[in-house]
C-alpha cells in the first residue's frame, strides 16, 4: 500500500509539473530556456493560434490577453524568435516543425521576400483596408505598427545638455579631443542580426554620402558591437555604455519603465520608422483564427493597446492623439521616414549586394580595431 501511495504521489507530481508549462492567461510566461509563452484558454478550448514574433513576449502580452477576453476559448502559443529564424522556419517544408499561423516581424525585407516567394496567403477585411496604402502590400503583408530608430543615452553618464539631438551633433561629440565616448558607444552588428542589417541598409540609403563619415567616426571611437538589442541595453543601463545608436524605441521605453536611467532621443534631422509587419502563412494550420487575430491587431482597439503596451507608433492614422506613445512626435513631420512596403526591399537581400554592403560597412567602421562584446 505504501508503495502504491508513493507511486500515486509521484504521478501527481509529474502531472502537475507538465501542467505548469501551460499557464492561465494572466500568468503566461516563457518556459525555462525557451522564449515561448502558452496563453491557455479560460474556458474549454475551442481554437488554437500559433504566433511567431520578433517582439519579446512582454511587449505582446497585453494584446494577446485582450484578444482572449473577446475569444476566451482560444489558446495562443507565442514564440519569440529572431527575424532570421522566423523567415527560415517559415520557408522550410511543413514537416520540419510546427507551422505558425501568423508571422510578426520587424525585418520588413524578409517578410516581403516570403510574400514574393509565395509563402503567404491574401486576406482582405475592413480592418486591413483601413491602413494607409503604404502600410499594406498585395493584401498579404501589413504594417501593424512602426518602430522609431532612436539614439539612447545613460542619464547618469551623460548630461542632457550634451546629449546629441542630431547625427551631426553625435559626430561632433565623437570627434571631441577628450573622446568622451571612446569604447562607450554601442550599436547592433548587421553581420549578426537580420533586423540590424535591415536598419543599416535603410540608414545608409537615407544618409547617402554622409553614411561613410558617420561609420568612420563610430569606428574611431571603438564602437562596441552587439548581436542582440537586449544585451546592448543591459550594458547601457548599467553605465558600461554611455550612448547607443540605432536602437528600437520600444525596447528602450520598456527599460525606462522598469527604472533604467535612460533617455531616448528622436533624431531631429530624420527619424527612420521601421514597420513591424504581419502576414498569414500560406499553409497556416488555423487560418481563420489568424485572420481574426490580424483584424484585432489592426483594429482601433488593438492599435491603441499596441501603442500603450508595445510602445509602437500606430500604423493606422485615424486614432486619437491619446493613442500616441511619443506625444512630442508630429505624425505629419517632414523628418519622418516610414518604410513603405514593396519589392524595393529585396535589393539588399541579393547575396552579392549583401556581401558588398557588409564589406563596405566593415571598411568604414574599421571593426578590427573595434571592441566586440563577448555576448556575440
Amino acid at each position: 500500500m505504501k508503495l502504491l501511495r508513493l507511486i500515486a504521489t509521484m504521478a501527481l507530481f509529474l502531472i502537475a509539473s507538465v501542467g505548469a508549462v501551460y499557464l492561465a492567461p494572466a500568468q503566461a510566461r516563457p518556459k525555462q530556456n525557451e522564449r515561448i509563452a502558452v496563453f491557455e484558454s479560460s474556458i474549454a478550448r475551442q481554437g488554437r493560434l500559433v504566433l511567431h514574433g520578433s517582439a519579446n513576449v512582454g511587449l505582446m502580452r497585453a494584446l494577446i490577453l485582450d484578444y482572449q477576453r473577446i475569444h476566451p476559448g482560444v489558446e495562443v502559443r507565442y514564440s519569440h524568435l529572431d527575424t532570421q529564424d522566423i523567415y527560415q522556419r517559415s520557408a522550410r517544408s511543413a514537416a520540419a516543425q510546427e507551422r505558425p499561423d501568423l508571422l510578426l516581424s520587424a525585418s520588413t525585407d524578409l517578410q516581403i521576400k516570403l510574400v514574393n516567394d509565395g509563402y503567404s496567403q491574401p486576406y482582405r477585411s475592413p480592418q486591413n483596408q483601413a491602413l494607409p496604402a503604404a502600410a499594406r502590400w498585395r493584401d498579404e503583408v501589413f504594417a501593424y505598427g512602426y518602430e522609431p530608430v532612436v539614439m539612447v543615452y545613460n542619464t547618469a553618464r551623460l548630461d542632457a545638455q550634451r546629449a546629441p539631438q542630431t547625427r551631426s551633433q553625435l559626430q561632433k561629440l565623437l570627434r571631441e579631443p577628450a573622446h568622451p565616448l571612446r569604447g562607450r558607444i554601442a550599436l547592433q552588428d548587421p553581420r549578426d542580426s537580420a533586423v540590424a542589417y535591415f536598419i543599416a541598409t535603410q540608414e545608409a540609403k537615407l544618409l547617402g554620402n554622409d553614411a561613410g563619415p558617420m561609420l568612420t567616426a563610430l569606428g574611431e571611437n571603438q564602437a562596441r558591437l552587439f548581436k542582440r538589442m537586449d544585451n546592448l541595453l543591459d550594458q547601457l543601463s548599467s553605465g558600461e555604455m554611455v550612448v547607443a545608436y540605432g536602437v528600437f524605441g520600444s525596447y528602450a521605453l520598456q527599460r525606462i519603465e522598469r527604472g533604467a536611467p535612460l533617455r531616448i532621443v528622436l533624431p531631429r534631422d530624420h527619424l527612420l520608422l521601421v514597420a513591424r509587419t504581419a502576414l498569414i502563412l500560406r499553409d497556416a494550420p488555423n487560418p481563420a483564427e489568424a485572420q481574426r487575430f490580424l483584424d484585432h491587431l489592426l483594429s482601433a482597439r488593438g492599435q491603441a493597446i499596441l501603442a500603450r503596451e508595445a510602445k509602437l507608433i500606430p500604423a493606422r492614422t485615424d486614432l486619437p492623439a491619446s493613442a500616441r506613445i511619443y506625444p512630442d512626435l508630429d505624425p505629419n513631420s517632414t523628418t519622418l521616414r516610414r518604410t513603405p512596403l514593396g519589392l524595393g526591399f529585396l535589393v539588399y537581400l541579393d547575396e552579392v549586394k549583401r556581401r558588398r554592403f557588409l564589406q563596405q560597412w566593415r571598411n568604414y567602421l574599421a571593426p578590427d580595431s573595434a571592441a566586440t562584446v563577448a555576448a556575440r
